[in-house]
């Protein structure tokens, strides 16, 4: 968490010193790496103005260099085409346009050469060789059904020949460097990891016929445009599959090699889709996660190295700096939390840097729930609404100052916060009223599940900002009528929240218990409640299935009952994935489909699903998780006084598909207040 204030701030000297990578001059050692993916391309594969928009956003803060990603060399096939088109000379002057925009702020742009290979996510698939069954396996975890394309040698150069076609159009649009993106499960990636390539030809086997289509790409690519602009190599420094990936080894051994090729610098990377470390980490990996592999490579290069990874923190990337583990640092979720963040670090702001939460539900999911949907991909984030439409939602503060009005915010969970920053932002004068003795509501509950503590890392920001905008926060204050009738509200927004339920076709089976302890979920957390050594959780959403973890973490045995076929569907594909892993490592039974939970007589407890009946044995606490209800008491007494009223949150919508999420409650804020 940064605390730091610009009064006591450590000098970010390693981070601000310039480098020098290939041609290009940096004027500090900040990267924006390459997550353009989802920010609004058109239907030909060309930048719209809303995502040259969102990349001048972060240009303006003047980071050393910025990337845009996946550049697509090769045609793209329905139904995902999420890259910007580098494949004909038709894209050049839309190309043009974008750079020579990004250019009138200091700092160098560029793109990354890319085939998506058996990840592309279209119709047609290339790959180094036939699709065996665990590899199919890891496909079938990206795209779904398509055609795989085994290259043939003839093919081989062809696509050798698109990358260097595409490196001399990025060279005639003005582009600072390109980036060959060798890594993360794409096409050049499956050539150099055994897992993928089962070739018999040059192009298989051997560690030297295995790294020779990266190696002949990149002559043709230097060959191409070396003499005008920056080349790099983007490589993976470890795949993470359980067996035949890619190893540091080998990584080491191939970052001299694409060095003596000409390689201006290396961007070491980490993990392919299926592996049971991702690729975009959530907040289950600690901060730098990556970084160590970056650090490795770095002792047998004397190019610049890039690590990325979860670095948030300008104080950590500054340490890197200052440590030799890198010699720039790519942040990539770090700017689109706050496409401010280099600007701030430069002027010792670091408490004003809104932090990245890795919670993966804006940036990363958002971009797959909108496929999945049929729709074009979007991107956006959790703690900054505004991503994707920085075009259409442009914030100046206090512009309603000359015509303020007077606001209520009834709770101050992350909805009530965001309403009260906004609005106060603007000019209003807003009042905050909550219950409880802190603010943060469910958030400060989240933050105390297991590997999740880093969501509470808005907190102080949110609190901050209140203070900076004076909104008038007052804690242990209950609001009611006489509330409305002492501060007199022009505006009221009701963020009240949700509360837990027990089901109501639970709720006979359990009149007649007595020594099985009922907790419901928030008096859990918020009261300590204690529970005993075998626990049955109701409830297998997100809430449910994070205090299983939680509540697993003391040697407990711990039983999820869910209704839905699937468990923890309102989180982030990423952080699912290691929240399921968790549990399946500590022998959380969970079932689906539930259809009943039955307590007898005797106190037995029986789990009824469509297919089977199960007892749980020695029940001793069952805690609710599941059900929730919106609070929404306050709304009928504002309206009562005729009062213009709002409501946001929890308190609007707990039971939808997105409802009771971070990422919709804090937009839902956000384009409330901004329209007051």
């Amino acid at each position: 968490m940064i605390t730091e204030t610009a009064a006591n701030t450590p000098q970010l000297k390693h981070l601000f010193a310039p480098i020098r990578l290939g041609r290009m001059q940096l004027n500090n050692r900040m990267m924006m790496s390459c997550m353009a993916a989802g920010i609004s391309l058109d239907e030909t594969g060309r930048a719209t103005d809303d995502m040259v928009a969102y990349y001048l956003e972060r240009a303006r803060a003047r980071p050393g260099m910025m990337g845009l990603g996946a550049g697509a060399v090769m045609p793209q096939t329905s139904p995902r085409k999420t890259a910007i088109c580098l494949h004909a000379d038709e894209y050049i002057p839309s190309l043009k346009s974008f750079v020579d925009a990004i250019h009138e702020h200091d700092t160098k742009f560029g793109i990354q050469l890319w085939e998506g290979g058996i990840q592309a996510g279209g119709t047609e698939q290339l790959s180094p060789s036939g699709i065996g069954v665990g590899v199919k396996a890891v496909y079938d975890a990206t795209a779904g059904v398509a055609v795989i394309r085994t290259l043939t040698l003839d093919d081989i150069a062809d696509v050798i020949r698109r990358f260097g076609d595409a490196a001399e159009r990025c060279a005639k649009a003005g582009f600072d460097f390109v980036e060959i993106h060798a890594g993360h499960g794409y096409l050049i990636s499956t050539f150099m990891t055994p897992f993928f390539n089962r070739r018999a030809d040059q192009y298989g086997g051997s560690f030297d016929n295995r790294t020779r289509f990266l190696l002949e790409i990149l002559r043709v690519v230097k060959a191409r445009v070396g003499d005008r602009m920056t080349v790099g190599v983007k490589i993976n420094g470890e795949d993470f599959l359980p067996q035949e990936g890619w190893m540091l080894a080998d990584a080491c051994v191939l970052a001299p090699l694409l060095q003596s090729e000409g390689a201006d610098y290396l961007s070491i990377s980490a993990g392919v889709m299926g592996a049971p470390r991702l690729t975009v980490p959530p907040l289950y990996e600690k901060q730098g996660c990556f970084s160590y592999l970056g650090a490795e490579v770095r002792k047998h290069v004397s190019i610049p190295v890039i690590v990325t990874g979860r670095i948030k923190n300008p104080v950590m990337a500054n340490d890197m700096l200052r440590s030799g583990v890198a010699d720039v640092i790519s942040m990539g979720r770090a700017m689109i939390a706050d496409p401010d963040i280099v600007e701030k670090a430069r002027q010792g702001q670091l408490a004003d840097i809104r932090p990245c939460l890795a919670e993966c539900r804006g940036c990363i999911d958002q971009q797959m729930r909108t496929i999945m949907r049929g729709e074009r991909p979007s991107t956006s984030c959790i703690v900054n609404p505004r991503v994707g439409r920085e075009r259409h939602c442009i914030d100046v503060e206090g512009d309603k100052k000359a015509n303020p009005r007077r606001i209520l915010v009834v709770g101050g969970g992350i909805s009530g916060m965001e309403a009260a920053r906004r609005a106060a932002f603007s000019g209003h004068h807003v009042t905050i009223c909550e219950s409880r003795g802190w603010l943060g509501g469910q958030v400060r509950f989240a933050a105390m599940m297991p590997g999740r503590h880093e969501i509470g890392d808005i907190l102080p920001w949110y609190e901050r900002q209140l203070n900076k905008h004076h909104v008038d926060v007052r804690l242990n204050t209950t609001a009611n009528a006489e509330s409305l009738d002492v501060l007199k509200p022009e505006v009221v927004i009701v963020a009240t929240g949700s509360q837990p339920l027990v089901p109501q076709a639970f709720t006979e089976s359990l009149y007649n218990v007595s020594k099985i302890n009922v907790v419901m979920v928030d008096d859990l957390l918020e009261d300590k409640v204690a529970v005993g050594d075998h626990v049955l959780v109701m409830g297998g959403d997100q809430i449910g299935m994070e205090v299983a973890d939680y509540l697993s973490e003391g040697g407990r045995t711990v039983y999820v009952a869910e209704a839905q076929a699937h468990f923890a569907s309102k989180l982030a594909a990423n952080d699912r994935w290691y929240l399921i892993g968790r549990t399946l490592q500590k022998a959380v039974k969970k079932f689906k489909n539930v259809r009943n939970v039955e307590v007898t007589e005797t106190e037995a407890v029986w789990i009824v699903t469509d297919t089977e009946r199960v007892h749980l044995p020695d029940i001793d606490t069952i805690v609710m998780a599941g059900e929730r209800q919106s609070n929404r008491s306050f709304d009928e007494i504002a309206k009562g006084k005729g009062l213009e009223t709002h409501v946001i949150g929890d308190a609007k919508d707990v039971l939808s598909e997105d409802g009771g999420t971070i990422f919709v409650n804090v937009a839902q804020a956000y384009d409330l207040a901004r329209h007051l």
